[in-house]
């Protein structure tokens, strides 16, 4: 098949978050069997190379099988992707990516197949026959411009946007809500959040859209890249390790204490962004009491509740640590902690806890979204846990849940054993995912 992906992000030529490396991902997965083409849009500050298409708007440059057009318009060529810093957005993001979709939508013809994920290329299921699939990753960022100007920017006819049209939303135009109704078959990041997003409130208001779908929406989780996230070869690593062969993760358990100025004790790591949403305010209810029993944490990542979280670390400067993201640093902190810390309050899909689960960190997470997809409590499945769930998103079940697992940690090192090699052996690539993507494409092409 001819398959083309329209996205805001491709890594590594932009990247803000996990979108990039999704596309990615599954765009070098299938590319092995089918012939792939990633429509981006040149922004000034993307490590975009390559060659001008003559005559054309676009830039065309080939990354393994997969060739990237970046679209070459004035109104990317200003700082940064979505705005000038990663804590602000250009009021007109609505429009520059209307215009996007349009260039998309006109560069669709002879494909068999359009992948559209998020909202901000929502609208190109709206401007093209070719059969489109568009993924929620996050329903969150539903990418919101005002109703008439993006009417008439896309060139969509009245409909669009009286009360309940493909675009209109509470007298806006809302472009995931485009992307859900226009696309022939709309999918989400795991089968979890696909179940949850037919509730308004998961959904930010679309559940009822969401639950009216001529095709069910799908979920199919998100995979890593298996040759990269490996720890028996990661160059980052200070000793390599595998699941048979466990020993030379110390190493990195000692290069986390080192490196913090952290006392010997159970370590939980925690990489993302400080936010309620990830669930880092239950915590704060029994840290201290946690911290007295021998836990110790990892925060690595910035956010709203920094001030929280650095008030943790002033409290117990031996005990917590809160530092800014670090890629490199990252894989440490993978590989270094005892048990991993992922208490969202909602997580579509996550790729926290299969990096941690990769590098034989067993999560701690609140049964949700892709999590309840992927780490399966050790009680509930003895063969085949993968980490420690608690289903009450509330401190008190948090904070048994750690404890539990400090336990599992002291007192029955076989079972936690089989906790590390059953999510180390675990099948997160994206090579399983775009098996599942090639069924839905299948499905929809026009034969």
């Amino acid at each position: 098949m001819k398959i083309l992906f329209a996205s805001a992000e491709f890594a590594p030529f932009v990247r803000t978050g996990g979108l990039g490396n999704a596309v990615a991902g599954l765009a070098h997965a299938l590319s092995s069997d089918h012939e792939i083409t990633v429509a981006v849009p040149g922004y000034r500050d993307a490590d975009a190379p390559g060659r001008k298409v003559t005559g054309e708007p676009w830039r065309r440059h080939l990354d393994g099988r997969v060739e990237v057009l970046s679209w070459l318009d004035e109104s990317f060529d200003r700082p940064g992707v979505y705005g000038p810093d990663a804590s602000s957005s250009y009021d007109d993001n609505w429009e520059r990516f209307a215009r996007f979709s349009l260039a998309v939508a006109g560069l669709a013809d002879g494909f068999d197949v359009v992948h559209l994920p998020d909202g901000h290329v929502g609208a190109v299921a709206l401007k093209t026959m070719v059969p489109t699939v568009f993924t929620i990753h996050n329903a969150s960022y539903p990418m919101v411009g005002p109703l008439g100007p993006a009417v008439e920017v896309l060139g969509l006819g009245p409909k669009a946007s009286v009360l309940g049209g493909d675009i209109e939303w509470f007298g806006e135009a809302n472009f995931l809500k485009a992307g859900i109704v226009g696309a022939t078959q709309t999918t989400t990041v795991s089968p979890g959040h696909a179940r949850e997003l037919s509730v308004d409130a998961t959904s930010f208001g679309l559940g009822g859209i969401i639950r009216g779908l001529f095709r069910p929406i799908v979920g199919v989780l998100n995979g890593i890249d298996t040759e990269d996230w490996d720890p028996g070869r990661d160059p980052g690593l200070p000793k390599a390790f595998t699941a048979s062969d466990l020993a030379g993760r110390s190493a990195s358990r000692e290069a986390l204490l080192d490196e913090y100025g952290l006392d010997d004790g159970f370590i939980l790591g925690n990489v993302g962004r400080m936010s309620g949403q990830k669930g880092l305010g239950l915590v704060d209810y029994d840290l201290d009491a946690l911290v007295d029993e021998g836990v110790r944490f990892v925060f690595m990542g910035n956010g709203d509740l920094d001030p929280l979280v650095d008030g943790w670390a002033d409290r117990h400067p031996t005990a917590v640590a809160h530092v800014p993201f670090d890629e490199p640093g990252s894989r440490i902190v993978f590989a270094g902690s005892d048990a991993y810390l992922m208490p969202s309050q909602y997580e579509p899909c996550g790729l926290g806890q299969i990096y941690a689960m990769r590098y034989g960190s067993p999560p701690i997470a609140h049964f949700t979204g892709g999590l309840e997809d992927t780490v399966f409590d050790i009680d509930e499945d003895p063969g085949n846990g993968t980490g420690f769930v608690f289903r009450s998103f509330q401190h008190a079940s948090l904070t048994k849940t750690i404890r539990r697992a400090m336990r599992y940690k002291a007192a029955m090192p076989v079972l936690w054993r089989t906790v590390q090699v059953n999510g180390m052996t675990g099948d997160w690539s994206w090579d399983a995912r775009a098996v599942e993507y090639e069924e839905i494409y299948e499905s929809v092409v026009v034969r």
